[in-house]
């Protein structure tokens, strides 16, 4: 068992082959096979838990692209090696130490194994901020927190320039159904708090509590699906009138098209 990264690779590149493009090109061309790759440069730096590598797959889901608007789970789900954290050179095909986190059975009986106990299932509490390096909580929240949330902005506005026209289309058709997009980032952060987007999921870890000693997630999931009106938004009776009216009365003064005026309706229920 164990939750593997499957066909992610660590290569150490000499400063003869990053010297220049040509020296890159020239290594990738004798050492990676033919097919569809992404290179990405290590963060040889990563924040750490108890010395310990970590990344966090960060919940968010999408539920207006214009205006966009996206929400985040206000805890990472860490996923911490149970190997001390090298950078050695010697160390660079150590999967254990690198990219399966938490990690394979291998990862857990192995003779370098610290297997961590209590694991941390927040990064939302004191024992996260405490076990931190660089530690605290004044950190987290004005450092590294927010520059993840700037990570999956920026994706997001990147991203949806491809899309906009066909959610544009829809609106002026007066088409109305309720769309969704669940995003599950995985983030490395440096020593400095700067966060460094590895890949992202569309289906990941919406598992409840089936691997709950690590990841217990089923009140959030939970929660969740009542954000995006699963559950039909069962308190709307009690404000619907009002938010009509006040809608109404505000659209006729900024000349809103009926589209802006159902994303008004959608935005309270979401935050009702």
């Amino acid at each position: 068992g164990g939750f593997n990264q499957v066909g992610i690779h660590m290569y150490s590149l000499s400063n003869k082959a990053t010297s220049s493009a040509d020296g890159v090109l020239d290594w990738l061309m004798h050492r990676i096979p033919e097919g569809t790759w992404v290179l990405q440069e290590y963060v040889m730096n990563p924040m750490t838990y108890l010395g310990h590598k970590f990344d966090l797959r960060i919940w968010s889901v999408v539920t207006s692209l214009d205006p966009l608007r996206v929400y985040l789970l206000r805890t990472g789900i860490p996923k911490v090696s149970q190997w001390i954290y090298s950078k050695s050179e010697s160390d660079v095909k150590e999967q254990c130490i690198h990219v399966l986190l938490p990690g394979s059975t291998e990862c857990f009986i192995s003779k370098r194994a610290n297997v961590l106990q209590p694991y941390p299932t927040r990064t939302d509490t004191e024992s996260w901020w405490s076990a931190m390096n660089p530690s605290g909580e004044t950190f987290w929240k004005r450092k590294a927190w927010p520059s993840i949330e700037w990570k999956i902005t920026e994706m997001m506005l990147l991203a949806r320039d491809s899309i906009l026209h066909i959610d544009h289309q829809i609106k002026r058709r007066g088409l109305q159904y309720k769309r969704i997009f669940f995003l599950q980032p995985d983030v490395v952060l440096d020593t400095h708090g700067n966060a460094y987007m590895v890949e992202v999921n569309t289906n990941g870890y919406m598992i409840g509590n089936l691997h709950k000693d690590f990841f217990p997630l089923f009140e959030e999931q939970r929660a969740l699906m009542r954000l995006v009106g699963a559950n039909g938004f069962p308190l709307a009776y009690k404000y619907s009138a009002a938010l009509k009216w006040q809608t109404r009365i505000y659209c006729r003064k900024a000349e809103c098209p009926p589209a802006l005026e159902r994303e008004i309706h959608e935005m309270v229920h979401e935050d009702m």
